[in-house]
């Protein structure tokens, strides 16, 4: 950049942004352990935010796809691959990233293939090439947008975009609302990788454990450069499925426990039975969250507590429903029940019922 014999050659406003990045873009430490996915994904979130928002400030373009996938030892792959280290890779929002393709462990630092590459076809098929489209993927696709594939390009789970810009990202309960609905929508009503025999409505051994998994790599991409998004927290005497805990205190705080109501239990191994679960049983089972949730949202002073029901049971059982609701009002608790269904026919009769003859066109 060429100055005039000043300290601010590129105007208030710009100059205002790329401070703004320098101090916020890729600084705190991550939610969770190191080393871990989340850790990983919730680092490199921030840090491709705030390159997108330092190129924008700049009135730049991406020059290329910017993918990082996680590996538990990116020393070994790297190695494998002859990819380069590079112990600072992602260190500053301003180091010109168009074009790499990384795999890392930590927050900062990784093996970069030492091409670079400038389309997304390109990308696509380096990362099959290199054996990682299974593993968790950010890609920055421009300085307006990124996507995030939880468990990989060749992964039957849906990836997740965040759409980037400079209008300020606002995090109170409508967001978290319709962020719930958009998980639900594109991740979970119609899931694959939540059940071990659709046919049989069979779930996987630890469905809970794969929702909040999924759900947790969601709200992280979504609100991870505004908020503490965490799970497994420990209040009282109980832990927490997610916390969200905005950066700024004029954001909303919210608490989610997670439940999960299926038809069977999940045969163990060796075994071929499947235990049928009573109604009643599922519903003691998601009525007990409403005292959990209200419990740590109180503890901790959170402003909202939401009861999320994920439920694979057959058919959407309006006794559920009501039965969490009628537990959840008394104590302000959110209560959302979200139905999981096995087939595409499911989903199409549920989603497009057949109405009575003179019902009025149906409004998108």
């Amino acid at each position: 950049m060429k100055g005039s014999g000043t300290l601010n050659p590129l105007g208030g406003a710009v100059k205002a942004a790329l401070d703004a990045v320098v101090e916020n873009g890729a600084a705190g430490l991550s939610v969770a352990d190191a080393g871990t996915e989340e850790a990983f994904l919730d680092a490199w979130t921030r840090t491709l935010t705030a390159h997108a928002r330092y190129l924008r400030a700049k009135g730049e373009c991406l020059s290329g796809p910017v993918a990082v996938i996680y590996s538990d030892d990116c020393a070994e792959v790297g190695a494998r691959l002859a990819w380069a280290s590079k112990p600072m890779l992602g260190g500053s929002p301003a180091d010109p990233l168009g074009g790499t393709l990384a795999v890392g462990t930590g927050e900062i630092g990784g093996y970069v293939k030492p091409v670079r590459l400038t389309d997304t076809d390109t990308v696509t098929a380096a990362i099959r090439d290199a054996g990682l489209g299974t593993s968790l993927t950010v890609v920055l696709l421009s300085e307006a947008s990124m996507v995030i594939w939880p468990r990989g390009l060749d992964s039957e789970v849906l990836p997740f975009r965040k759409e980037l810009d400079d209008a300020p990202v606002v995090l109170d309960l409508a967001a978290l609302d319709h962020s719930l609905e958009m998980f639900y929508e594109r991740a979970a009503r119609q899931s694959r990788t939540w059940w071990k025999d659709r046919s049989k409505r069979i779930t996987v051994e630890e469905p809970e454990s794969e929702v909040q998994h999924d759900l947790w790599n969601f709200l992280l991409g979504k609100f991870s450069d505004v908020a503490r998004v965490k799970k497994e927290t420990t209040i009282g005497h109980g832990r927490a499925d997610i916390t969200v805990t905005p950066i700024k205190p004029d954001h909303a705080s919210a608490v989610l426990e997670l439940k999960v109501t299926r038809d069977f239990r999940t045969p163990k191994p060796g075994s071929v039975k499947a235990i049928p679960i009573s109604l009643k049983a599922n519903i003691d089972w998601a009525q007990s969250g409403v005292a959990q949730t209200a419990a740590y949202r109180d503890d901790e002073s959170f402003e909202a507590a939401y009861l999320c029901v994920y439920d694979f049971c057959a058919g959407k059982k309006l006794a559920m429903e009501k039965a969490i609701q009628d537990a959840a009002a008394p104590y302000n608790v959110i209560a959302k029940r979200y139905w999981i269904t096995a087939s595409h026919e499911e989903h199409r009769s549920d989603r497009y019922p057949l109405m009575p003859p003179g019902t009025p066109p149906v409004t998108a």
